[in-house]
């Protein structure tokens, strides 16, 4: 028996081509930089800031505040001592667009404050965008929030370039999208946590065979609609056991469950690979290495790594084991959650770098493929890093020069989510810039400052078609 089928967004025919997208751009003299204000866009402002870019943030009255208190303000290599006079004199604040668009000479950075996100797709808002040579910068909240439903209205209704992927932000869209990101993974040949099917029955869900090992159930949360809930458990009957009291306490709902996905639960480290992938840089002479690297991975550019931190799984762990056993967490007020709540930076041991560029290398290669133009700027490989056995005994053809035995155990990273936009993680990054990036680059690069240069290095070759969808 396998679960029921989840409900499928049929494939639209899109409105807005490419070429469309690519046209408007090429007419672009002056590029503004627009940012939704949620997730990543303190780090996307800052960036466009740092290279000199205009850039315009369009919030709601609820978040507002967030980027009133939080200016990037200032010309690139300036320090700021005044605060209140930079912001004074670089910062535009208005709830009419025409109004910004009118005093443009007057600011670098400008806050567009509306009742809500989806008010930015009122053609009179794109067209001014339009007009002020206005280039998407997108992340989650941009994709759901304007996106509804797989991204739809982006590709139906978005009449303005996106710096990225117009066509894959849907991707994430799990549940309803056919060819999600799971379809991508499974197309690229990328390991990923094994897939357990289940039937949806009367008062929760029955594993057709029983599963011996550890298991997570992903499944949307009953009132936090845009994220998911998990449900980990030591085995197929005893997940079965917790679904009938995540039903009953009302923290699920049945209906999601024809759309949630049980996996294997993999024991590791988690670690959010953050790539850029430049088209420009694809079309350029890279010399002597290009005898050992093709150019377009050369041109898939490894920024940095962050994890995250949740709630309140987090504040459960620091609880002694013996009393974590004890507690009945549906008593308080406090759910068993795992909402994504921090970040943090972290690096890795230099020789599993090996294991993780073929990842992404192999995701853009299938994005190329299967949907042209492909990936394009920021994107996200959010993995489980592991240890396990390995199908190829040579241990030196594997990289790995201390193996002893005919066994060869060695690391091993399980893709779990792509994020195919600007991180949310990158936040950490800001203004001490991405670890890998900073040492490449010789100077302090975050996700957005990367974002930033590629708008300036667009301009300067006449290329800004290039990178936008």
């Amino acid at each position: 028996m396998v679960k029921a089928a989840p409900k499928i967004l049929k494939v639209l025919a899109r409105m807005i081509s490419l070429e469309e997208m690519r046209e408007m751009a090429r007419r672009y003299k002056n590029p503004l930089g627009v940012v939704l204000g949620s997730h990543s866009a303190l780090d996307a402002m800052a960036g466009l800031r740092n290279f000199g870019i205009q850039g315009l943030i369009y919030t709601t009255k609820g978040r507002a505040q967030i980027y009133l208190r939080e200016p990037r303000v200032g010309v690139p290599a300036e320090e700021i001592e005044d605060l209140a006079y930079t912001v004074k004199r670089d910062l535009a604040v208005s709830t009419d667009i025409k109004d910004l668009a009118r005093r443009r000479s007057q600011w670098k950075e400008a806050i567009l404050i509306l009742d809500r996100y989806e008010e930015i797709l009122k053609p009179e808002n794109l067209d001014v965008l339009a007009e002020m040579d206005g280039i998407q910068i997108p992340n989650r909240a941009f994709s759901v929030y304007v996106g509804g439903l797989g991204a739809t209205r982006i590709e139906k209704e978005f009449r303005l370039p996106i710096l990225g992927s117009r066509n894959l932000l849907k991707i994430e869209d799990r549940e309803v999208v056919e060819r999600n990101y799971y379809w991508y993974l499974e197309q690229a040949g990328i390991p990923h946590p094994k897939e357990f099917r289940y039937e949806v029955v009367e008062g929760g869900i029955k594993f057709s065979k029983p599963v011996e090992q550890p298991l997570v159930l992903k499944v949307p949360h009953a009132a936090r609609r845009l994220e998911r809930g998990f449900i980990f458990a030591a085995n197929s009957q005893s997940l079965e056991e917790k679904v009938k009291a995540e039903l009953a306490s009302g923290s699920i709902l049945m209906e999601d469950l024809r759309e949630g996905r049980a996996e294997e639960y993999i024991p590791g480290v988690t670690a959010n690979f953050n790539f850029f992938y430049s088209p420009l840089l694809a079309e350029e002479d890279w010399g002597e290495v290009e005898k050992f690297e093709p150019k377009w991975k050369l041109a898939n550019e490894f920024l940095s790594i962050d994890e995250r931190r949740e709630t309140t799984h987090d504040g459960i762990l620091r609880m002694l084991a013996s009393e974590q056993l004890k507690v009945d967490w549906s008593k308080t007020p406090y759910p068993v959650s795992f909402e994504v709540t921090a970040h943090s930076m972290i690096s890795l041991r230099e020789s599993i770098l090996r294991k993780i560029y073929p990842l992404a290398d192999s995701f853009v290669e299938a994005t190329q493929k299967l949907d042209p133009p492909g990936m394009i700027g920021a994107y996200c490989v959010q993995t489980l890093i592991t240890f396990e056995r390995q199908v190829y005994v040579d241990a030196v053809s594997q990289g790995v020069y201390d193996a002893a035995g005919k066994a060869l155990y060695d690391f091993a990273p399980k893709v779990q989510d792509m994020a195919v936009r600007h991180g949310g993680g990158t936040n950490v990054h800001q203004a001490i810039g991405s670890q890998y990036a900073n040492a490449k680059y010789k100077r302090p690069l975050s996700t957005g400052d990367r974002i930033a240069l590629e708008i300036v290095r667009a301009k300067k070759l006449g290329k800004l078609d290039k990178i936008v969808t």
